[in-house]
Order: C-alpha cells, then sequence, then structure tokens
C-alpha cells in the first residue's frame, strides 16, 4: 500500500482551490540528535479522520481489556503496591505461564494509551474502577461487558426493521430484569457489589446508606422488586422494601430516581411519575439524576458519553431511552408535575427536581 505524502491536501479540496487546515506536530529533541531543529511534521486534517476512522472498529477492545485487567486483579494489586513491571504483576498473581508477563505488557500499554494507566500503575482514570466500598464503577463495566448482554446489540438491526420486542428480548426470550432474577451473575455484578444509589429501583441500596448517615432525621426507603430486594444486606438506617415501582411506591417527602427513567419508554415514566405525584405531599418532589441529550448531535464528550448510554438503554426495553429537556418537560406536564428545574450537572448527569403542581 502507498504511503500517503502527509503535507499533501486531498484531491477534492485543491480541486476547488480549498486547502484542509493543517496543525503543526513538533518532535522533542532527543540526546543524540543534532543542534539542529527537528523538522516540523504536518498532519492535515484529512489524515486525522483517517486515523480516527481507524480506531473505530477496534475500539471494543478497549473495554474488554480492562475487563480483563479487573477480573484478574490488576488494578488493585497497582492500587496496593504502586508501580510494577508485568514480571512482577505475573508473579505476585501467581501466574506461572511463561507468555503471561508479555500478554500482560501488550493489554496494559493499551490501557495507558487511554489514560486508565500509567506505565505501569494507577492512571488518572484508575480509581473510577477500583472496589470502592460500593463506590465504583466496575460492576457497572463488567455488567456491561457479559456475554450475555453484548449479544443482543447483534439483534439492533432487527429491531429497527421491525419492532416490537427490544434485542434483549429478542435474544434471551425475556426482558433484562426478568432475566436478572435468574442469573446470579447480574445480582453479584449489578447490584450486591454496585449498590447504586437511588431510592426508586434501588438495588440492595447500600450506597443509598449515605443520606441517612449525613441526616441521621431522615428514614431511607430502598424499593425495588422482590427478587432484588431478596438479596439486600440490611443496611443501618435504610428499610428494605419490595413492590414494582409501575403500580405503586411508598409514600415519602423525596423520590429519588437514579437512571431509571430511560430504562423506560414515556408511558413507563409517566406512570412512574404519576405513582410518585399520589404518593408525595403538596410539598414533596422528585430528585432525578439521569442522562439529558442535547437537540441535535454534540461531538463533545458529555454527548458522546449521554448518546452510547442511550443506546444500551435501547437494546432492553421497547421505547427505552434518554431525553431532552423538552422530552423531560412533557414527562413533567404529564405527570402533573411543573416544569423540571435543572439544579447542577456532574459529569455526563443532570440532577433534576419536579415539583408537584397543585
Amino acid at each position: 500500500m502507498k504511503r500517503r505524502n502527509r503535507t499533501t491536501t486531498s484531491y477534492a479540496a485543491s480541486s476547488i482551490g480549498i486547502k484542509p487546515k493543517e496543525k503543526t506536530v513538533k518532535r522533542k529533541k532527543e540526546k543524540n540528535m543534532s543542534s539542529e531543529e527537528a523538522p516540523a511534521i504536518t498532519i492535515s486534517h484529512e489524515d486525522e479522520d483517517i486515523l480516527k476512522a481507524f480506531e473505530i472498529p477496534p475500539m471494543v477492545f478497549v473495554p474488554m481489556v480492562l475487563k480483563g485487567a479487573i477480573e484478574l486483579g490488576i488494578l488493585e494489586l497497582l492500587a496496593k503496591c504502586g508501580q510494577l513491571s508485568p514480571l512482577d504483576i505475573a508473579a505476585r498473581l501467581s501466574i506461572d505461564n511463561p507468555a503471561t508477563p508479555d500478554i500482560i505488557n501488550r493489554l496494559l500499554r493499551l490501557l495507558v494509551s487511554y489514560s486508565i494507566l500509567s506505565l505501569y500503575g494507577l492512571g488518572p482514570r484508575s480509581k473510577f474502577f477500583l472496589d470502592n466500598k460500593g463506590a465504583s464503577n466496575a460492576p457497572t463495566h463488567m455488567l456491561l461487558q457479559e456475554k450475555t448482554v453484548l449479544e443482543s446489540w447483534h439483534c439492533l438491526k432487527d429491531l429497527v426493521k421491525e419492532g416490537g420486542a427490544d434485542p434483549f428480548t429478542r435474544t434471551h426470550g425475556m426482558n433484562l430484569f426478568d432475566y436478572m432474577g435468574q442469573d446470579p451473575r447480574f445480582n453479584d455484578l449489578g447490584f450486591s457489589k454496585a449498590k447504586t444509589v437511588v431510592d426508586l429501583g434501588g438495588g440492595v441500596g447500600v450506597t443509598l446508606q449515605t443520606i441517612p448517615s449525613m441526616n441521621p432525621h431522615i428514614h431511607a426507603i430502598n424499593y425495588d422488586l422482590p427478587h432484588v430486594i431478596a438479596a439486600a444486606p440490611p443496611v443501618p438506617g435504610i428499610t428494605h422494601v419490595g413492590g414494582d415501582i409501575v403500580k405503586a411506591v411508598p409514600k415519602a417527602d423525596v423520590h429519588f430516581l437514579k437512571s431509571v427513567l430511560h430504562c423506560g419508554d414515556d408511558e413507563f415514566c409517566v406512570k412512574v411519575l404519576k405513582n410518585c405525584w399520589e404518593a408525595l405531599p403538596p410539598t414533596g418532589k422528585v430528585v432525578i439524576v439521569d442522562e439529558v441529550i442535547p437537540e441535535y448531535p454534540g461531538t463533545d464528550d458529555v454527548s458522546q458519553t449521554n448518546f452510547l448510554m442511550e443506546l444500551n438503554a435501547l437494546r432492553f426495553a421497547p421505547g427505552a431511552k434518554a431525553r431532552t429537556q423538552r422530552e423531560f418537560a412533557e414527562l413533567a406536564r404529564a405527570s402533573g408535575f411543573h416544569a423540571p428545574k435543572y439544579v447542577l450537572r456532574l459529569y455526563n448527569l443532570w440532577l433534576i427536581e419536579l415539583h408537584k403542581k397543585m
């Protein structure tokens, strides 16, 4: 294959008299380099686009390599011991396969290139995947890389062409939440370790303990499906209650919904929010933590993350989706609440309040 001249403009651009913008990358001088400055390397935007296009097909490798590193205990080992060589890592993991150090080296250098690790120690993003008393992103990551979950992506085109059942149901004959009740691996990954901070749809409720611990006068209720509650351990200050948020919710001054509304269609959301309206006092409110997507796609990190999470929701229930501000306003109006109040954004998630309209 003939190597492209990186300083030349594309034929399409030059033929109409437009030269693509270029950026200059200067090489650092090496110790043995002559005193003359190294020549600048110009990289056209077209070349950058080509490199980015080449990056897309193998992007799945990154989360799978991270999954393997978590399963092997490499991140926890680096957190405990500090910087280690691949040979040290293999020895401390008691793996005697002679090929292991080389394989570990190849896996970890990929994670270094994505700022997940340093060489070879924890990196800027490592702490979010450590076992941090329930406040870790590792259980969610492991859940999304499960073979059972990944298989449903292959039915995405069928959903587009035929409609009907969501990809997960097409693949496994039941929806995600029914499947979770039958497969203990999902409870281990998504609930007993992750412990999502929610009130309604609260998993096993461990992270919810931050509310009564900081506000001793508050009684926290963790409300979720009976099979989820059955796996929930006792937590001081929290009452576990089994039920279905579509049918009814406990009375409270505040209902907390974190990453719940994007799991259902508009009908599901309105039912849940109307149940909240019925169970709240006149001064009560619903606190929502969820993605808010823009009306028009953006290329910033927040937009990319939210659109990825929206596609993830699409697989699990018909009509499940992330929503725009306009769509959240429509849900609030249909449920009897005032227009949403956007309190703050934390990374890709918004904290939204809904107050009752009397």
